[in-house]
């Protein structure tokens, strides 16, 4: 397990191999057969909703592309990030033991990248608007790796000058000197969150961190389904121009709110059955056939899983937030909704839950919540 933490944020950057990813998934898939093999759990008792919620979801996405035919890319990402759910079912306990791969990996991903920007930037770096995405593909990547990497190095990294000077200095550097609008806004909310987990080891107020987090992640998906629903009205909202000059660009979100606005109108006009359980992985364009981008996690939700699995994906949410909120384990917990927060965050402008990099580490700690609080509530019965 160690070895796959370790090469996962290295594999990120290693994009155009996508043999990678494959022998990735691969490897996942070996675990789990393995640990499954060895603990043979019972599965009536282990079982939990969150389980049958991603079986059901699982089960609408085979039923959409096996009835369209298209977009495996898709369903084969879509799916590991299912599959990394169990992972952190089955495997909590070993990954707890196994951080250390993470900070490394972290590290690593880091400074290359940084390397790489000097390199090709030199003294200008500090003029930089666009990176391009350093090592990545787009500077939306970059920065989701470098919050990821603030996230990792931050919760289970050895307190040292390298820590602070690579999540207070480097890391906030790479993402404010880039293109990636959405992720300096989650950058402030991530430093937020890490306040509430320093507050909370000083005071010891554990129970209202929890509720201010779980609550803050709720306030997330609210606000984000809030900037969308326009598009079913045939509204636009306007950005402050001092938020959308400097944050999120006014003429791409107006663009976005075009496309949005046409996927709406295409979920409408079609028949029940893929107004209920979807009409396809890949979002086309009727006129003409072209495949474009949802731009949108919740908006693709939506077109690609129909009414059904949209309701099946927001009590799966639901449901993992009130496993979270009931977390003893605090670096847990604070991962599980910092992670929850970029995948939420980013699903606003990207399809996020198609990219490995977005989704794996989301749904494996999500597992681990899971796992760890029904293990907590196992130990008290039988102490009890």
């Amino acid at each position: 397990m160690s070895v796959f933490l370790f090469l996962k944020q290295i594999v990120d950057v290693l994009y155009p191999y996508h043999w990678l990813d494959y022998m990735m998934v691969l490897m996942v898939m070996a675990a789990l057969v393995y640990q499954v093999m060895l603990v043979r759990p019972v599965i009536r008792r282990e079982i939990t909703v969150p389980d049958m919620l991603i079986l059901v979801l699982a089960a609408i996405l085979t039923f959409v592309f096996l009835r369209e035919q298209d977009g495996y890319g898709i369903y084969a990402k879509v799916l590991s990030a299912f599959l990394m759910f169990f992972v952190g079912r089955i495997y909590y306990d070993r990954i707890k033991e196994c951080y250390g791969a993470l900070v490394t990996s972290a590290y690593f991903v880091v400074y290359a990248n940084f390397i790489c920007r000097i390199y090709r930037f030199g003294m200008a770096m500090f003029r930089v608007d666009n990176a391009g995405g350093d090592l990545y593909y787009y500077d939306t990547d970059m920065a989701f790796a470098m919050l990821i990497a603030i996230i990792f190095i931050g919760m289970f990294g050895r307190n040292t000058i390298r820590k602070y000077i690579t999540i207070f200095i480097v890391c906030p550097y790479m993402i404010f000197f880039s293109d990636a609008g959405i992720q300096k806004v989650l950058l402030l909310v991530v430093f937020s969150v890490c306040f509430l987990y320093l507050a909370e080891k000083a005071l010891g107020k554990s129970k209202i961190t929890n509720w201010l987090a779980a609550g803050l992640l709720c306030a997330l998906a609210l606000f984000a389904l809030v900037l969308i629903l326009p598009v079913a009205a045939e509204g636009k909202i306007m950005l402050p121009k001092q938020v959308g000059n400097s944050i999120l660009s006014i003429e791409n979100m107006h663009m976005r709110y075009e496309t949005w606005g046409n996927l709406w109108q295409d979920f409408l006009g079609r028949e029940p059955i893929k107004q209920l359980f979807g009409i396809g992985l890949l979002v086309k364009i009727p006129a003409v056939g072209e495949v474009v981008s949802a731009g949108n996690m919740y908006i693709k939700t939506l077109y690609s899983l129909g009414v059904a699995g949209s309701i099946a994906a927001v009590i799966f949410f639901l449901w993992i937030v009130h496993y979270v909120s009931k977390l003893e384990e605090r670096k847990t917990f604070y991962v599980t909704i910092l992670l929850g927060i970029l995948l939420l965050g980013t699903g606003v402008t990207a399809d996020s839950m198609e990219a490995t990099q977005m989704s794996w580490f989301v749904f494996m700690f999500s597992g681990m919540a899971v796992s760890s609080v029904k293990s907590y509530r196992q130990t008290e019965e039988r102490e009890w």
